[in-house]
C-alpha cells in the first residue's frame, strides 16, 4: 500500500517520503537516520542510495559521504570540506548530502 507524502506522492516501498523542489527541477528525499549510531544519515537519490556520517571533533564536526547503488558502493567514503562553521550536525549532514548530490550530477558515481 502506497501512502501519500506531503506534497501528495506515493511514499516508497520502504516508506521513505519524497519532496519535489522546484527551484532545479530536482526530487530529493527527506535526510532520514540510519542505524543505531547517532551522525548516521541516508538519502535516496535519483538511482542512488547516499549514506552521510557525521562526527564530533574537536575543531566542530566533520562529515563523510559514500554513494551506493543497488547495495554497491560507487562512491567510497569521502571527507567533506567543510570551509564555514557549522552550528550543528544537521548542517554538516545536508553539506554532505550536497557533497554526494554533486558527484553524481557530474557522474562521478557512474
Amino acid at each position: 500500500m502506497h501512502t501519500a507524502s506531503r506534497d501528495g506522492g506515493p511514499a516508497d516501498k520502504h516508506g521513505r517520503r519524497h519532496i519535489t523542489r522546484h527551484a532545479e527541477d530536482t526530487t530529493e528525499a527527506i535526510m532520514e537516520p540510519k542505524g543505531l549510531d547517532m551522525g548516521d544519515y541516508q538519502e535516496r537519490y535519483q538511482d542512488y542510495d547516499i549514506e552521510v556520517a557525521v562526527e564530533q571533533v574537536l575543531t566542530g564536526v566533520k562529515a563523510h559521504f559514500r554513494v551506493l547503488r543497488n547495495e554497491a558502493v560507487v562512491v567510497d567514503w569521502r571527507l567533506v570540506h567543510i570551509d564555514t562553521l557549522w552550528s550543528t550536525e544537521h548542517a554538516a549532514a545536508q553539506a554532505g548530502f550536497r557533497a554526494a548530490r554533486e558527484t553524481i550530477d557530474a557522474g562521478l558515481a557512474a
